[in-house]
């Protein structure tokens, strides 16, 4: 049967919503950070492992748990009204890896990075009580500052991937392009502001 010309952009914006879902962003992410930052590759491997078992496998396997059971419509938590547990689920598991990499010594970048997620979730948490900010472009924003700043403007060339992903929440309807916008700018500016506070500008 032929696809329509809608249909292939359906099925694009679908594809890129699921694999831009915040909690998967977070295992690249980082794992560069991890190996860019780390005396040697061990250290980079546990560092990674505790960062994203706290910041998105936890998290992910208590919402799918909790669509099992009926709680929650989907895996990216769609409505809006269910979102408060998983997001206050998700920030004790993402304050509990923060907890062992401080413990651990790791590097200033990556404390730098779990506390910039651990603030924008926790602003994305008030928000959320009232307007369904979009948390898949305050994660891959996050993300591409988060390169930026390691790496130079360079990474810039990466941006493309923050439109992409906030069409992709337009064209199946999750969210409005202000939602968007504002997931991305809110991704931003505290990465940024994290980052200076930490002094690894």
């Amino acid at each position: 049967m032929k696809i329509s010309y809608q249909e292939s952009w359906g099925r694009l914006a679908h594809l890129v919503s699921e694999v831009s879902n915040p909690l998967f962003v977070a295992l690249p992410t980082f794992l560069v950070i991890a190996l860019a930052t780390a005396p040697n590759i061990p250290h980079a491997l546990l560092w990674w492992m505790i960062a994203v078992l706290g910041i998105s496998i936890a998290p992910f396997l208590f919402i799918l748990r909790g669509v099992r059971q009926g709680h929650y419509s989907d895996h990216h938590v769609s409505v809006r009204e269910q979102r408060l547990i998983p997001l206050i689920f998700g920030l004790g598991c993402m304050a509990i890896a923060f907890i062992l990499l401080y413990a651990l010594d790791v590097s200033r970048v990556l404390i730098a990075t779990v506390t910039a997620v651990i603030v924008a979730c926790g602003i994305s948490l008030l928000i959320t009580r009232y307007w369904k900010i979009s948390l898949h472009l305050v994660g891959m924003a996050g993300a591409v500052t988060v390169f930026t700043l390691m790496f130079g403007p360079r990474l810039l060339l990466l941006s493309p991937l923050v439109v992409l992903v906030g069409w992709a929440r337009w064209q199946v309807r999750a969210h409005t392009v202000l939602q968007a916008c504002v997931g991305a700018a809110l991704a931003v500016g505290v990465t940024v502001g994290i980052f200076w506070l930490f002094g690894v500008l």
